[in-house]
């Protein structure tokens, strides 16, 4: 429920490898409420990634954040932050032409060499919907 609520979601780059998640929220604290604050970790090895996320409760505070944050050093590092894109969004920029799963399928079968079936057309149907059993019951009247 949160996460519908939140509006200022945040990357941070170029952490240092020592840096927690406590360290990183408390970072953040001064310009808003931190709703959540992580730093990737390698889903192998488990080893950090020096890369997070800081989510701020409004897109003002945010944005503050990323103004006065951007280029500051942090442990000999310099902090990279920028306000994060939504992935949907750069998951579409990403692939615009990609193709619809179709509600048709192909029946029939593919011939066993192509020389001995020249003629084989596949036929076309719809996709049946599911079907769905549902058993009524009466409630007990309240008296």
């Amino acid at each position: 429920m949160r996460a519908n609520h939140s509006r200022g979601n945040i990357f941070v780059a170029n952490l240092p490898p020592e840096f927690t998640d406590d360290e990183l929220a408390e970072t953040f604290d001064s310009f808003g409420i931190v709703l959540s604050a992580s730093i990737a970790r390698d889903p192998v090895t488990g080893k950090r990634l020096r890369y997070g996320f800081v989510d701020i409760a409004t897109e003002r505070a945010a944005n503050l954040a990323v103004a006065a944050l951007r280029g500051t050093q942090v442990h000999g590092f310099t902090l990279d932050v920028r306000i994060s894109e939504r992935p949907a969004a750069a998951k579409k920029a990403a692939r615009p032409n990609t193709p619809r799963r179709s509600s048709i399928r192909l029946v029939g079968r593919a011939p066993e060499e192509e020389s001995t079936a020249p003629n084989f057309v596949p036929r076309l149907q719809p996709r049946k919907p599911p079907t769905f059993q549902v058993e009524r019951r009466s409630l007990p009247r309240r008296g």
